[in-house]
């Protein structure tokens, strides 16, 4: 593989994903680099088109699927799913895309689960305390103490 390739082939990488287009959920399928287009697919009506490619204009359109929020802001899935189920997040918007429903956040919901996360706001909940077996002996000893 020669360089043009690999950078065409990061260009790709980088276009691909789900994005917001008219209120519609689209994917993009491949950056046609001879055409400067990307060829994009609705995923209410599986129809194709292509639309010129805008760099960072295109970006603004982006959406992320919870795998790609979570490697952004340093958390599992699980955690992010947790914090949103419990109400600490807000709600994600869904889409369906090959029976399944997926959750997405744009740009800005990113910018504000990194924030959170990175914060130490008030009702954010701490790990719980893992003690050692001394400690939890000791604790045993004292609360043994206390009931006779």
């Amino acid at each position: 593989m020669n360089e043009i390739d690999r950078i065409i082939n990061q260009i790709n990488v980088q276009v691909k994903g789900f994005y917001i287009d008219n209120d519609v959920v689209v994917k993009a399928m491949r950056y046609l680099k001879r055409d400067g287009k990307v060829l994009f697919k609705r995923l209410d009506t599986g129809e194709e088109y292509l639309e010129d490619y805008k760099g960072s204009a295109l970006f603004r359109k982006r959406i992320f699927i919870i795998g790609e929020v979570a490697k952004m802001v340093g958390r599992s899935v699980g955690t992010i799913r947790k914090c949103e189920t419990s109400g600490l997040l807000p709600a994600a918007s869904r889409f369906q895309y090959s029976n399944t429903n997926y959750r997405y956040y744009t740009f800005d919901d990113v910018r504000q689960i990194e924030s959170f996360f990175n914060s130490q706001k008030v009702g954010r909940p701490l790990k719980n305390r893992v003690y050692s077996r001394k400690d939890l002996s000791n604790k045993l000893r004292q609360a043994k103490k206390g009931m006779s």
